[in-house]
């Protein structure tokens, strides 16, 4: 659910050159792992411009889950996708994975922030909660009419195989990272075979 600047379009703000940064970090290293001394250098700016902006870690973490959260909702509501049927829908989802995997086999935010979670700020935590309530809910509802129109095949409740189907995707992205793309693709072309029609 990530987004690239077109090109011809306006630089980023200094804000938001911030939080792409911290994103990137983020999904690089995780959100303890980097600190604002970090960005400063990277960015060629003193801490303070990015207090300034942030007035604290926990703020910009936060606010890269909540970005995170509204481009799901932008990328989920987008015709391309949501007039898809379930089994294109499953792989536009796919597709989104597969470009983390292909960034270096980049871990998507949920699998970045998942280990960290008990350290994470609170508003953080809520976030990443409502962001990963939200994607497995919208998976649940591809799932369920993908096995009711008989384009998608599955044992068990929607909602049940949404949660495997997602924790299979974040799980092989980490893999990926051990080792290369290949056992993720493996893994993605599993998933493939059990779920499609």
């Amino acid at each position: 659910m990530t987004t690239q600047a077109a090109p011809g379009a306006l630089a980023p703000d200094t804000r938001t050159r911030i939080l792409d940064l911290a994103e990137n970090l983020l999904l690089e290293r995780g959100f303890n792992a980097f600190s604002y001394q970090h960005l400063a250098k990277a960015l060629g700016m003193k801490p303070a411009a990015i207090h300034y902006h942030y007035p604290s870690k926990d703020d910009l973490g936060t606010a890269i889950v909540a970005r995170q959260l509204r481009r799901l909702r932008k990328w989920r509501d987008l015709p391309r996708v949501a007039d898809l049927p379930p089994a294109e829908q499953l792989e536009a989802l796919f597709a989104v994975y597969d470009n983390h995997a292909r960034q270096e086999c980049r871990v998507c935010l949920f699998g970045a922030l998942a280990a960290d979670f008990r350290t994470l700020p609170a508003p953080m935590q809520a976030e990443l909660r409502t962001f990963n309530g939200e994607l497995t809910a919208w998976l649940a509802q591809v799932l369920a009419v993908g096995k009711a129109t008989g384009a998608l095949r599955f044992v068990g409740s929607p909602s049940a195989k949404a949660v495997q189907v997602l924790t299979t995707l974040a799980g092989a992205l980490q893999v990926a990272r051990v080792h290369d793309e290949t056992p993720y693709h493996t893994i993605v072309s599993q998933l493939r075979l059990e779920l499609l029609a």
